[in-house]
């Protein structure tokens, strides 16, 4: 394509409103041309450098780059990934929305575009549906819980997943349940007298404790449970498709298996327990809580044992 023909392929992106990234590596874009001023509004340039990571300020592109990350993984030439319709802070416009598409041109040029659509647009195709519900549809393309194992997601003493990534899931999983009806439990579990067991047998008795904490917890549980460490000496499994009958007998299960282990010379570990089932359309932050809570019910009462909320 000669210099006129990208200046007029440019200039007519800019009039349709539409903001073309071109991926040169993994996470890594560059801003084909001069993007229309929405782009330039929301994601401001720095030192007269037009921004080519838009996601590290829209947290809707965040996800939506993660997942495109992953469609372009898949090599494919005759199909669109797209992200769905949002509204982002920010926007002059303030009736408009966003979409975000991926795609493979001829040549094998991976292009990400971010397109401003217009208030008669939107009416016209009857979209702006929750995102969040399109993004989960979308991730159906193969972001399964293997797409989070590396070792920025896993705790580094455990080799379990972590709070941030054990967070990102249950959000998913959340939405999950309530666009598709389907079940959904949280077992939190904390580590009696953890404190006490440190100063008496040290820290680095503490620390195998809870490798070997982790690694039974990942053992015992099912492939598609998530098992991770919430912090300190607390471990979070999340429960897809489970009963609270079954999710009750799972907690007992750990809590029992937790207390036979054998640690080295070390003395018997106790764990309390905590059990929630989600409720239709709670936010992330009231269904951890009760489960929380219902570990505390346990913990500061018999300790070495289980409750649900």
């Amino acid at each position: 394509m000669s210099d006129t023909e990208q200046t007029l392929f440019s200039h007519i992106l800019r009039t349709l409103h539409i903001a073309t990234l071109v991926r040169k590596g993994p996470k890594e874009y560059e801003v084909y041309g001069e993007p229309p001023d929405f782009y330039n509004n929301l994601f401001p340039p720095e030192d007269g450098v037009t921004c080519s990571r838009p996601w590290e300020i829209s947290s809707m592109l965040d996800m939506f780059i993660g997942d495109a990350e992953l469609f372009f993984s898949r090599d494919v030439t005759d199909e669109t990934f797209s992200s769905g319709v949002w509204q982002e802070d920010g926007l002059v416009e303030g009736d408009s929305a966003l979409i975000a598409e991926a795609f493979t041109v001829e040549g094998g040029t991976q292009v990400v575009t971010v397109r401003l659509l217009q208030q008669d647009y939107r009416d016209r195709v009857g979209v702006l549906n929750d995102v969040r519900s399109k993004l989960l549809e979308n991730r159906e393309l193969g972001r399964t819980i293997d797409y989070y194992r590396d070792k920025s997601r896993l705790d580094g003493l455990t080799g379990i997943f972590n709070r941030a990534t054990m967070v990102e899931l249950l959000h998913g999983f959340i939405i999950e349940s309530n666009t598709k009806n389907k079940s959904l439990s949280l077992i939190m579990l904390d580590i009696d007298n953890f404190k006490k067991f440190n100063d008496t047998y040290g820290h680095l008795a503490g620390d195998e404790a809870l490798r070997a904490i982790g690694s039974h917890l990942k053992d015992s549980c099912r492939s598609d449970d998530v098992v991770a460490r919430y912090g300190g000496e607390e471990f979070c499994v999340i429960m897809r498709a489970s009963t609270q009958e079954n999710t009750l007998k799972t907690a007992h299960l750990l809590c029992d298996g937790i207390r036979k282990l054998k640690i080295a010379a070390l003395p018997s570990v106790t764990v309390s327990v905590g059990c929630a089932i989600y409720r239709k359309n709670e936010s992330v932050e009231q269904f951890m809580k009760r489960a929380d809570l219902a570990l505390y019910d346990i913990k500061y009462s018999t300790k070495n044992g289980v409750s649900m909320r």
